[in-house]
């Protein structure tokens, strides 16, 4: 929830000096509440901040925690004969456990993880306990009707004796030095560790309160504060988290050695560290206190408790809900009313002044005391000289202070020649001129030991703001939007362009301007604009201010701007850059937004430490070098992912439904000081590469993202810069639907696969046919040409054969035309030979047996080439072939014999014939002198056909041929037609 926040303007209470009250008080603490309204518990018991940066919140109807933004209700898990949400106590434990008290029904437990581990029961007679404490060992202490310790998982009752036990109000404290204490109502008992028993120290009573040197007081219901023990002194030597582990009832010492105090005797009083002094005992009815008012400036009237987190912030429970005061950051000046009616200056010496034009009342400021009314005539504005003189402007003159020293310079008489008063607004001192504006006047300037009107200087038309630029010269900016500058020098004229209306004018290198547009730097020959990553950030300032260690200070609308030396010389060197900046705004105390519209100078220091900024809401200062910075660094938590109206806490991994694609993850980081700045960082495993800005959102959500696991991971920033010392991780595992499993995938992936195959046996068949149907064509074709050659051609040439030999035998032997015809008819026969070995080859597919063909081819090859041993072998049982296939096997065949014969010269040839289940298998191997080496590396000869043509045609009919073999190692032809392409029937 969005806490209303409370103008910290508190009111001082009795008996505060004006000094302390001006320089340390309440008006300098930003009080935030949070009521009913808000998702407050009601009614809170007790409070306690877990070293996890948890605030705990105890209350009758259960216990709460808060981060510093929402209240959530933690219900803790039921216990037979006890009622977990009645909450009467709380205390922090070292190792990050909550001690909770439950009202009158024991004591339980809660561990960092969640996990509640209930406590043995207390022996009798038991009561709600009123306090806890963990010793140096880690044991529990707990006082009600009996102190009781818990060792060995038992509760032991440890003796005070009879007086110890007449008395109700109660309650433990560990101090520096490890002595444990018991505060009752009459009294205040020790422990002794050596005697086992606590004895009687103190006989006056009440509520301890443990300073942060060591010194032990109590708060008495009379209301006196008693020194008990002096402690071990020295300077911090309380725990750290002493004020965070519980509430006190009877008030605190915060760690600047502040006194809280609740019921005082309503709501909270203030006592200022060093107020004690030397003191053992205070009566709080004289004591200078201040006291914040009741409700509405409290969320109730009755102040039940008091708790200081490990950040600073103070903490109160009322009965209508929760109070934070956090000290800012920017002091309250004490000078009475708006900002807006106060002009500043620095002198020389390094003292800072305010003239109140309401009043004419000249103040002298300093950081650590009240404002000093300062006498003398009514003063309407102060500036600073060039010359380090202080710049006093009075109604009859502008005074020249020099420490005690005091020129007077008398302002223009009335047109009668006598004096008369001026309503002066401004002052400049250029080094040469002396500039001031008058309503009665209008703009003039000292020069030369008189006053000169505006028209004795050569200045450019409606003037609107003004600055320093150098001795003799100042940079003037005008209703007509440009930036001129006068004086002695070079003139120059820049147009303001997007500056638009100009607030402030800050010299320096470089000359910087400000205005409605933003602030721009001359650079060059014009005007260049300053960007930030938040825009207005630069808007219409009044002023600037560079610190002794280099860094610039700048009071604008927004807030007091605070840039780092390193960042602005980068600035300087990339003004596209956006300029890296720290904003102090109203959470920081800074009281509205700068006083511009007067257009004095907004911002002054003295010493380059200490800042004075005039606002809205009134004059504050800022000790630059002594800033609170918040070094606790935060814990980033993982609460929860939500998914399509589903919820899942982040206790261990996260499955989420199939189909998610789009879920919710929320976080936070318990950081109770500034929980609005912590920034946040996360990133997705397995899908972010690099850690993401989040900004100050709690929450973020993630799309489109399909099933698997992830992991995110979040870290949170604080305020000041410190990151957390851990990332917050949380597993994800998003199911997937069945489309996404990876069986599915994988039986799509075999679906495809399979209907690759089918449609590549598909193609291969397609294929197959048309190579056949190609080949029974051609097989037709030479078909049709061997009848043609046996029935005409062959047929002819024989009865020429037969008609000769006739016509020859009726010639005498012997003759010379009978020979000739012989001749001729060996010839015929010759050629009728021929042609029927051709035919024979054009025939060689009709019987469908290779081993036919490959036979009479290897006996037709002996004749021609000569004899040699040539095997024919047959393997498997024969299977009818495809008519194309045997003839182009055949002449595969035939070629390869040739081959053997003509070429490798060899000897022995063999020739096997497989018809193999899965392929059909041709292999012709010899014992010649093998394949040339460049042959065998190319494939071919070099103008020879023979292997080309065998490879083509293994490859019409789908084959493969492998040919092997090296010089003198004889050559082996394999050819290979898988059994689908080969044969005519399954």
């Amino acid at each position: 929830m969005t806490p209303r926040a409370i103008a910290p303007a508190l009111a001082c209470a009795v008996l505060l000096s004006c000094r302390a009250a001006q320089a340390d008080g309440l008006a300098d603490y930003h009080h935030a509440q949070w009521t009913a309204a808000d998702g407050a518990p009601l009614g809170a018991r007790a409070l306690a901040q877990t070293r996890d940066g948890w605030l705990w919140i105890g209350t009758p109807d259960g216990l709460y925690r808060f981060d510093g933004v929402r209240f959530e209700r933690r219900p803790l898990p039921y216990v037979p004969g006890r009622s977990s949400d009645r909450i009467d106590d709380l205390h922090a434990a070292p190792n990050g456990d909550l001690i909770v008290g439950h009202l009158g029904e024991g004591v339980s437990l809660l561990h960092p993880d969640g996990s509640v581990t209930p406590l043995p029961p207390q022996p009798a007679p038991y009561d709600a306990t009123s306090g806890f404490a963990v010793d140096t060992d880690g044991s529990i202490w707990a006082v009600g009707t009996q102190i009781l310790h818990l060792v060995g998982g038992r509760w032991h009752a440890v003796p005070a004796g009879p007086a110890a036990e007449k008395n109700a109000m109660r309650s433990l404290l560990l101090d520096t030095a490890g002595r444990l204490w018991s505060f009752q109502t009459d009294g205040v008992w020790r422990l002794d560790r050596a005697a086992g028993r606590f004895d009687k120290v103190f006989d006056v009573g009440g509520l301890p309160l443990l300073a942060p040197d060591g010194r032990l007081w109590l708060r008495t219901r009379a209301g006196t504060l008693h020194l008990v023990d002096a402690g071990p002194g020295g300077r911090d030597a309380r725990d750290a988290g002493h004020t965070a582990a519980e509430t006190r009832l009877g008030g605190l010492f915060d760690a600047d050695g502040t006194l809280w105090l609740p019921n005082c005797p309503q709501t909270v009083c203030r006592m200022p560290a060093g107020a004690l002094g030397g003191r053992t005992r205070l009566s709080l009815g004289t004591a200078p206190a201040e006291r914040l008012a009741g409700a509405p400036s409290l969320s109730g009237v009755d102040a039940r408790a008091i708790l200081e987190d490990r950040e600073g912030d103070i903490w109160v429970s009322t009965e209508g809900g929760i109070d934070r005061l956090r000290r800012n950051r920017l002091l309250a000046s004490g000078l009475p009313g708006s900002g807006i009616r106060y002009s500043l200056a620095a002198d020389g010496a390094g003292r800072v002044w305010a003239a109140d034009e309401a009043t004419g009342t000249l103040w002298r400021l300093a950081p650590d005391a009240p404002p000093v009314r300062v006498p003398g005539p009514w003063t309407a504005v102060v500036a600073a000289g060039a010359d380090g003189a202080l710049l006093v402007g009075t109604r009859r003159s502008i005074q020249r202070r020099h420490g005690d020293a005091v020129e007077e310079i008398p302002l223009p008489p009335g047109p009668d020649g006598k004096p008369r008063d001026h309503t002066v607004l401004g002052i400049l001192d250029d080094g040469k001129v002396l500039w001031t504006a008058t309503n009665e006047t209008g703009l003039i300037g000292w020069r030369d030991g008189k006053w000169r009107p505006r028209a004795a200087f050569n200045l450019p038309p409606a003037i609107y703001q003004s600055g320093p630029a150098g001795p003799g010269a100042f940079w003037a900016a005008t209703r007509a939007g440009t930036l001129e500058r006068c004086g002695d020098g070079p003139a120059a004229s820049y147009p303001l362009g997007p500056v638009g209306i100009v607030s402030a004018i800050l010299p320096g290198d470089p000359l910087l301007v400000s205005g409605t547009g933003g602030t721009a730097l001359l650079d060059g020959a014009a005007l260049r604009l300053l960007h930030t990553q938040e825009p207005g950030r630069l808007r219409n300032l009044s002023g600037g201010v560079v610190s002794a260690d280099g860094d610039r200070w700048l009071n604008g609308a927004a807030g007091l701007v605070h840039v780092r030396a390193d960042d602005w010389r980068r600035a300087l060197a990339d003004p596209a850059q956006p300029l890296r900046h720290e904003l102090f705004d109203l959470a920081d105390g800074y009281p509205g937004q700068a006083a511009f519209a007067n257009r004095w100078r907004g911002i002054v220091s003295g010493d380059g430490r200490t800042l004075w900024l005039s606002a809205t809401g009134g004059v504050v200062h800022l000790d630059s070098a002594g800033l609170r910075r918040n070094r606790v660094p935060p814990t980033a938590v993982i609460l929860g992912v939500t998914a399509d109206g589903g919820g899942w806490p982040a206790q261990g991994p996260v499955t989420l439904p199939p189909g998610t694609r789009h879920f919710r993850v929320t976080y936070t980081a318990p950081a109770l000081r500034m929980p609005e700045r912590v920034r946040f960082e996360y990133r997705l495993d397995g899908v972010d590469t690099a850690w993401l800005d989040g900004g100050t959102r709690r929450a973020t959500t993630f799309s489109n993202l399909g099933p698997g696991d992830y992991v995110f991971r979040v870290r949170a920033i604080n305020e000041d810069g410190v990151a957390g010392p851990t990332v917050a991780a949380l597993p994800l595992h998003i199911e997937p639907t069945l489309v996404q499993t990876v069986w599915f995938k994988l039986g799509c992936a075999g679906a495809v696969v399979l209907l690759g195959i089918a449609l590549y046996r598909a193609r291969m068949r397609y294929v197959t046919r048309r190579v056949t149907e190609r080949l029974q064509v051609k097989t037709a074709e030479r078909e049709r040409i061997a009848r043609t050659l046996h029935d005409t051609f062959l047929q002819t040439v024989q009865g020429l054969v037969l008609r000769v030999d006739a016509v020859a035998a009726t010639l005498p032997p012997e003759t010379r035309a009978r020979h000739q015809l012989e001749t001729v008819l060996d010839d015929a026969s010759h050629v009728i030979g021929e042609g029927r070995e051709q035919l024979q080859e054009l025939r060689a597919g009709d019987a469908h047996v290779l081993e036919d063909v490959l036979g009479d081819a290897i006996a037709r090859l002996k004749i021609a080439h000569g004899a040699g041993i040539v095997d024919l072998h047959v393997e498997d049982e024969r299977r009818a072939l495809l008519a194309p296939v045997a003839d182009e096997i055949a002449e595969i065949a035939r070629e390869a014999l040739r081959n053997a014969f003509a070429h490798a010269q060899a000897t022995r040839i063999r020739v096997t014939l497989t018809y193999g289940r899965r392929a059909l298998t041709l292999c012709v191997a010899d014992d010649g002198r093998g394949l040339p080496e460049p042959v065998r590396r190319d494939g071919a000869r070099s103008g020879h056909w023979g292997l080309v043509g065998m490879r083509e045609r293994a490859a019409r009919i789908g084959g493969r041929i492998d040919i092997a073999g090296g010089p003198r190692q004889g050559t082996t032809v394999l050819l290979t037609v898988p059994a689908a392409r080969a044969y005519a029937g399954p």
